[in-house]
């Protein structure tokens, strides 16, 4: 198994580090603070980064076709201009569930947004994935999850992929690009609990998972076909939550890590908890998509 070391860039020390995601059009890095109402613009090329605050907890922040952000809430799905921090609630597809609120998401290769939920209070079966369609209508793909976590789709765009960090699992499903469609739904890669716990997720160029290793040190590359762990990325802050390709060839693998995971969390005596990290991987990533809405 290859083992890669990692280094941190910013030193941002986040309650809960989330969201990362790149934008290739700026080469900027967009990431979240969840517990601290954070949206964060990080740019490696000068190690500058710019910070907006939102109304309620944010989770997740991805580009849009407009030219703007579309986050994930605990109010629901938001449009955001990161540069006057301009904030407007899209749709809430839970808000008959106050104890929710949204977690991971990105958008698939039709501009539609894929975005699931997690309870607050850790309870099991409570959370669901959602499709949020460009004119935002709204369907329930996944129902009675324990936490819907990382997310992403094959180099060919027939696989989509998805993760219960409750069951330690990542599950491959059938994907029909037209209608945004899943089904078979079969286990791929389980996570044995001395591991760490599932979170965040990237594919390669080569088809294999990334994965965000929730006390673990670190992020795991995995075998799809096989289940079979093939490399680890090693990190010195044991909550590592969401990596994401960066850099001009999507040849760098950023990460967020988290000091501690509860709202009433205080600071984490891991004087790298909460940081920015990077590594090189020998691979690529994929190019990420944009929500249509």
């Amino acid at each position: 198994m290859q083992v890669f070391p990692s280094e941190c860039v910013l030193r941002s020390r986040a309650v809960l580090g989330e969201g990362a995601c790149w934008f290739a059009d700026e080469q900027r890095l967009y990431w979240v603070d969840i517990l601290r109402c954070e949206v964060h613009r990080f740019d490696p090329a000068t190690g500058q980064d710019e910070m907006r605050k939102t109304p309620c907890h944010v989770s997740l922040v991805q580009p849009t076709t407009r030219g703007d952000l579309v986050l994930g809430t605990r109010d629901g799905i938001a449009r955001m201009d990161f540069e006057s921090g301009k904030f407007v609630l899209l749709c809430d597809p839970e808000a008959e569930v106050p104890g929710n609120r949204f977690n991971d998401g990105k958008p698939d290769p039709r501009g539609r947004l894929f975005a699931g939920t997690i309870a607050y209070d850790g309870s099991d079966r409570q959370a669901a994935l959602w499709r949020i369609e460009p004119d935002l209508t709204f369907t329930k793909l996944v129902d009675r999850a324990g936490n819907s976590n990382g997310l992403g789709w094959s180099p060919d765009r027939k696989t989509f992929y998805w993760t219960d960090t409750k069951t330690g699992c990542v599950f491959a499903f059938d994907y029909d690009t037209g209608t945004g469609n899943i089904a078979n739904r079969r286990a791929v890669v389980e996570v044995d609990k001395t591991l760490g716990r599932p979170d965040g997720m990237a594919v390669d160029a080569e088809g294999f998972l990334w994965t965000a290793l929730w006390a673990g040190h670190g992020v795991a590359r995995w075998n799809p076909l096989t289940g079979e762990m093939v490399a680890k990325v090693e990190c010195p802050a044991a909550n590592v939550t969401c990596p994401a390709f960066g850099g001009q060839d999507l040849d760098v693998l950023y990460f967020t890590t988290a000091q501690k995971g509860r709202e009433e969390a205080e600071s984490s005596p891991e004087p790298e908890a909460g940081n920015l990290f990077a590594a090189k991987v020998g691979v690529q990533g994929l190019p990420g998509f944009a929500f249509a809405g």
